[in-house]
This record gives C-alpha cells, structure tokens and sequence, in this order.
C-alpha cells in the first residue's frame, strides 16, 4: 500500500469506540450512505452537530475554524513530503531489486508481500481503539511517521558500514526491519485518517488530498528522475544506501512539519477492546453482513495482483540489454500510471458509484501478468515500463474499495469495516512465499497467468456487488 491512500482509509473520521454495536444483529446499508461522498470523504450532516452541516466550502466563513489554515498547510506539506519519500522505496521495484542483491530466490522474494501485508493489517486492528481513545491523535500520526523512518535508517546504515555484496545472513535483519516498518505504517495510516477527521472539516478534505498528492508528485517524480538515476548509474557508490538513507531522511522530514499543527485535547477514554476481540468481531461482521463478506472476497481475490509486485522487476531484468537502471524508469512510470488511473477511476466513481470504478479496475488489473509476460517475450526491454504503468492501479483500486467499505455501512461502524476488510486481505499472503518458489522452479508464466485468471474472477464479481447509490433514496 502507498501514502496517497492514507486519508482514504476512514474517510477521515475518528474511529468508533465500539466495533461492533449490541445491536448489530444484522447488516444495515443505509439509502443514504453516511453522507458520503464519492471519493469516500463524509459530508458533515445536520443531524451530527450543525457546525459544517450541508454548506459548500466555499460558504464556510474563514474565521468559523480558526485553525483550519494552520493545520490546513502542515497536513499538505507532511503528506508531499511522505510521497516524495516513499517512491523511492517502490514495492514493486526498488525492495525485490535490493533483496536480490543479498539472496537472488524467487522464494525470498515472495516473503516480501506475505510481511508486508500481514504487518499493516494486524496492527491497526489491534491499536485503533486506542488511537480513538487517545487524546491528542497527532501523536500517534508524529510517532508512527517518526518510527518508520527508522528501519530504513539503518538499513541505508548497514549497507555503507557492511561488505558489498551484503552477507546472507543480511537477509533475515531487512525482512525483520521490513516488517517493523509495515507494522508502524498500518498504525500511520489509521492515524492519519483520525487526525484528519478532527481537524478538518469533511469539505476540505477533497482539497487537502489533491493538493498534497499533486505537490508530492510533482516533486517526487523530478527527484526520482534525478537522484536516482545518478545513484543507480554509480553500483560502486553503494546505490541502494543512498536510496534508503533517502527515504528515512524524508520521512523524518514530514515529522517536523507535523510540529506545527494545532489539536486541542480529548477526553480521555481507557481503551476497551482486548486484542482477541477484536479478531472476533471481525468474524462477527462477516457473519452477519452479506455485502461486506462479499467485499471481503473480492478484496481477497484482487489482492493476489499484490502478491505478483517483487517479482515483475525480475522479469523485466531478466531480458536481454536489460540494467539496473532501468529501475528509475520504472518508479516513474508507476507514479505516473497511479495519477492516470486515479483521474480515471475518480470520475467513475463520481458519476456511476465505486461498484463501476473497482470494475473498471480489475478488468485492467487482470490484463497486467499478461501484458507483463507479451511485453517481455515479443518487445525490447525499453517497452517494459508499461507495466509498470499498469501497476499504478493497483493502488488505486484498494483506495476505492476502501471508499467501497465507507458506502456500505453507517459512520459508526467505518474503522471496523475498514480494518476487517484489510485483514481479509492480508489471507492471501499465506500462499506468496509457494508463488515465488513456483517461479523458481517453473518460471513466470505459469504464476502469472494463474494470478491473471483469478483478478478475472474478481472482476467477474463486480457484476454482483450491492451498489448503494442504487438505493439512495435522498
């Protein structure tokens, strides 16, 4: 998963403080889902305390939120300043092309996304209640960014102070520090929904996102151009370091400016929810709600395009003519394909509902193995970037299921249904360390075309997913 999908995630509200109500006895789809928009930021409501109830924001009088402002321009900075950051350590390029340079296997690999997934999965579920209760939430968006600068700190650190080429027992070190870092972004995520859903009213957030996404692509697609492509064309001078001392030192960049935001403090709540019961009520949910064990399965099925991500990169250095450098150009072309098939998949869900953006999305996401392995076998190395262009919407459809998720129940019951989707997700892993065994054992086209024929399924399920706008009676 990547920064642009933070503020997506709760739709910027601050987590319930029970998962799941006594008397969710069955699922409740509301005609009008929560007030939401189609981008899945929720529109204040008369009914949920007046201050920014059905105005535009170009109604709301500046003086109304004397803070707006000055959280406003931290929040955009801190969010640009994370993407820069966080393109220079692309899941599907720059982490499998640097493990490879410590234990070249396919099976290592595919440890990558089991980690991945399975560490920002758990751990907000076990820590969104205590991130709800919490009095001052931008603590735990400052710490979290602060702790996952950390792990890439000293893995930039090691690469400069070790042998070149890195020892194997290297290895296990990054994969625990990977997963350190997951851990601490599933944690940064949920935080920094909640602090956007304290401090800024539901008709800005539209603005805040765009800003700081454009902002931060800007700037990270010219640095990457940049800085990288030096970086990759001089192997001598230790890559790899300079990219990972790269992403700490920005990370730790877009805790500074948090400094400069302005929360007042909570109530304070003691935590309620034990760790088990939070696994409970999300079997619970699925139990009782048949849309969201619908959302789970698809979630489930489109996941596996996740699985796929370190090993596209080998595939394209595998070809002849083929170099490291081409690294650059791939980080490039999959920030540039995200930004297309966000403006693509947005206005979707605009004008006809996130049912018809996620459909749109897995079609194109089913083609990806295909067109990766056409590419490889008829075309030059230098066409190999589309694929990576393609990529870019992966991302982008756990966005819109997120926004999915939002639709679907009431306010209340947001953080649960996002988190239990995500923990569905992180199932599928399971089996990424046997995928990337097969491709070492009987190459890329047997996995791809096995992973392109379930995003087929996924997309085939599109066609039967409850569409709440359908039944908006408001």
């Amino acid at each position: 998963m990547k920064p642009s999908d933070k503020n997506q995630t709760i739709s910027g509200e601050v987590a319930s403080t029970d998962s799941v109500p006594a008397a969710h006895n069955a699922p409740s789809h509301a005609p009008c889902p929560s007030g939401e928009t189609a981008d899945g930021t929720a529109k204040a409501t008369a009914s949920e305390g007046g201050d920014h109830s059905s105005r535009s924001a170009s109604r709301i009088p500046l003086l109304r939120y004397p803070q707006l402002f000055a959280n406003f321009i931290p929040l955009i900075l801190h969010q640009a300043i994370f993407r820069i950051a966080w393109i220079f350590k692309t899941e599907s390029v720059v982490i499998p092309a640097f493990l490879d340079t410590i234990a070249d296997s396919g099976l290592a690999r595919g440890v990558l996304p089991l980690i991945n997934r399975t560490a920002q999965s758990v751990s907000p579920l076990l820590l969104s209640q205590q991130i709800s209760d919490s009095r001052l939430k931008s603590r735990w968006l400052l710490f979290s960014t602060l702790l996952m600068a950390l792990p890439f700190l000293v893995i930039g650190g090691s690469v400069f102070l070790l042998p070149t080429p890195l020892p194997g027992w290297f290895t296990s070190v990054f994969f625990l520090l990977y997963a350190v870092f997951f851990c601490f972004h599933g944690v940064n995520e949920i935080s920094f929904s909640t602090v956007v859903g304290k401090l800024i009213p539901a008709e800005r957030r539209g603005r805040l996102t765009a800003l700081s996404a454009s902002c931060g692509s800007f700037v990270a697609v010219i640095l990457a151009w940049w800085l990288m492509g030096r970086w990759l064309n001089d192997p001598a001078g230790r890559p790899f370091g300079r990219i990972f001392l790269f992403v700490g030192s920005g990370m730790l960049l877009s805790v500074v400016v948090l400094l400069w935001l302005k929360e007042e403090p909570d109530s304070a709540r003691p935590a309620r929810r034990s760790g088990t019961r939070h696994f409970r009520d999300a079997y619970q949910r699925i139990r009782d709600d048949a849309v969201l064990r619908r959302l789970c399965v698809f979630s489930s099925l489109f996941v596996f395009s996740q699985i796929l991500f370190p090993h596209y990169q080998r595939l394209g250095l595998s070809q002849s003519e083929s170099s490291v450098q081409l690294l650059m150009v791939w980080v490039v072309a999959q920030h540039i394909g995200a930004s297309v098939f966000s403006w693509i998949s947005g206005h979707l869900a605009d004008r006809y509902g996130n049912r018809s953006a996620l459909r749109f999305l897995t079609v194109a996401g089913a083609a990806a193995p295909i067109l990766s392995l056409a590419l490889a076998g008829w075309l030059p190395v230098q066409w190999y970037f589309v694929t990576f262009f393609w990529l870019g919407l992966v991302p982008v459809t756990f966005r819109i299921q997120s926004n999915y998720a939002l639709e679907i129940t009431d306010r209340t019951r947001h953080p649960a249904y996002i988190s239990t989707m995500r923990l569905c997700m992180a199932v599928p892993f399971l089996l990424s360390p046997g995928v990337g065994w097969l491709i070492d054992r009987a190459g890329f086209q047997l996995p791809f075309l096995m992973v392109s024929a379930i995003l087929a399924a996924a997309a085939a399920m599109t066609w039967f997913m409850y569409e709440p706008r359908d039944h908006a009676t408001c």
